[in-house]
């Protein structure tokens, strides 16, 4: 809208009115993008069109129709794709496994586990903050939006344990980088509370840049992953979105 056209409308229909006018145009362009999605391609199954809009609040091209990944899981297909030599002949134990992450993953490694506490949902039955599992059990752990719901300090403790020395977690949370200090606040417990503060009702915190401080504190040395051009375009990534290595050395 031009500067002259939003001082005529702003004189024709005052400023209560022009308010009103531009926010049923900011309402009509939202469902638009809604409706209409944008385009990438899903590097997990191959599709190519218009994405899905996913979220609260709503991330416009952020799901592939077909596979329903997201962003993260296909940054981290971008990664693991790009670094196949670090899967090879490798056991790998996946918690909390998404669909479309599954697929890919399985045929990369030697062995392939899922865990979850609900054991219709994966082939072992597990606690992330503790692991029923020998010492130096596997290779390789996944972990992607997990921490932000359990005991972060004994779960990173207990996958660390469970790796064989030399041995990698892949670990990705929702996180605000323009935050020093990781937000948490045991007494909000109710659903609704917990999405405000949260972004989920079953999430206890939100992590902020002193995530890295707390992989190190228990152990890890890691290595950052970021989501950049042009692949966020080409793949439908969340801008700046990161995978945190973290070795067991």
């Amino acid at each position: 809208m031009s500067f002259s056209l939003k001082k005529t409308l702003h004189g024709v229909l005052g400023e209560s009115g022009y308010g009103q006018a531009r926010h049923l145009l900011y309402l009509f362009e939202v469902s638009r993008a809604v409706l209409r999605g944008q385009t990438h391609r899903c590097n997990i199954c191959g599709y190519e069109g218009r994405f899905r809009t996913f979220g609260h609040p709503p991330r416009y091209g952020s799901q592939c129709p077909r596979c329903l990944s997201l962003e993260r899981h296909r940054l981290l297909k971008l990664w693991i794709d790009r670094n196949q030599e670090r899967f090879a002949g490798k056991s790998l134990l996946h918690f909390a496994p998404e669909a479309s992450v599954q697929r890919f993953l399985r045929p990369m490694v030697a062995r392939y586990s899922s865990a979850d506490l609900n054991p219709a949902h994966a082939t072992l039955v597990l606690d992330i903050e503790k692991i029923a599992l020998p010492d130096e059990s596997y290779d390789i752990v996944v972990a992607s939006h997990v921490l932000e719901h359990v005991d972060d300090k004994r779960a990173l403790a207990e996958v660390r344990r469970i790796l064989r020395p030399g041995g990698f977690a892949i670990i990705m949370v929702p996180i605000v980088e323009g935050w020093d200090e990781t937000y948490e606040n045991a007494s909000i417990v109710e659903t609704r509370d917990r999405i405000a503060h949260f972004g989920q009702w079953d999430h206890v915190r939100f992590y902020g840049r002193d995530l890295r401080d707390r992989i190190n504190a228990a152990g890890f040395r890691v290595e950052e992953v970021t989501a950049v051009e042009p692949d966020v375009q080409t793949f439908g990534l969340g801008r700046g979105e990161k995978i945190f290595v973290s070795y067991k050395d």
